[in-house]
């Protein structure tokens, strides 16, 4: 479960408003109960990925993110930084002044083309990645959802469709230790709010934000032998607080 209040920060710029989103892992104390059985629908036998959201200093190369009309958004990133940003999908850039911004995948267009090819030699279109900032605090999902750590999953839509709350049995009961301290102890649920190109099918992408490696879910098996039981979830309460987790008001 959660808290119930919902920080948002509103920015009034000319006549435009815009509503930014507060901090998923602010809200989400990880304490849904353990389902019961008539709380639960339909199984599936799936195998999962891992996207992270990379952390970056400010200036820290020479290679800018551009949005869809090639406008430079500020940050200047090295070669493997900005590729690794147009991979994931996303970037948290730290500023000098101690702000952050999380820039968010927008479109591919065919100019100020970015060279990927000596760092994912199978992925080179993505050097025609362009990017927007991000409504959420760790970026955003498909349509109104943004990203929450250890929560989202990228599915493809047609095999577990997009405000899907799944429970993952092997996933109760890990333990994530976060940068600030606090030791998050999983309670299994997950939420469908992302796609991705490569996800078909039984695979899905469990997004953990910050952290770089999955370790704490050792279902994570990137590879598609690998497979591990998921649920769905059925009680409207535990899908109603999930979603609110992923959208910004």
């Amino acid at each position: 479960m959660f808290k119930m209040t919902v920080l948002t920060c509103v920015a009034l710029i000319g006549f435009m408003t815009s509503v930014k989103a507060a901090d998923p892992l602010d809200q989400d104390l990880f304490e849904f109960p353990e389902p019961a059985k008539s709380d639960l629908g339909l199984g599936l036998k799936l195998w999962a990925t891992y996207y992270y959201l990379p952390e970056i200093d400010e200036d820290s190369g020479n290679i800018p993110l551009r949005d869809m009309k090639g406008q430079e958004l500020g940050p200047r990133l090295t070669l493997k930084h900005w590729c690794d940003t147009a991979m994931e999908g996303s970037v948290k850039i730290n500023y000098k002044s101690g702000d952050q911004k999380t820039f968010n995948y927008q479109g591919v267009t065919t100019d100020y083309f970015v060279d990927c090819k000596s760092i994912f030699p199978r992925h080179t279109g993505i050097g025609k990645t362009k990017f927007r900032e991000a409504n959420g605090v760790y970026g955003d999902g498909l349509d109104d959802y943004i990203l929450s750590p250890y929560r989202t999953l990228a599915t493809d839509g047609t095999y577990i469709k997009p405000g899907t709350a799944l429970y993952i049995p092997k996933a109760r009961g890990a333990k994530i230790k976060l940068k600030s301290g606090r030791v998050i102890t999983h309670d299994g649920y997950f939420f469908a709010a992302d796609k991705g190109g490569a996800i078909k099918g039984a695979h899905v992408d469990v997004y953990i934000g910050v952290s770089k490696s999955a370790s704490f879910f050792s279902w994570v098996g990137s590879n598609e032998s690998k497979t591990f039981e998921a649920l769905i979830v059925k009680d409207p309460k535990i899908i109603q607080e999930l979603l609110t987790l992923h959208t910004i008001k």
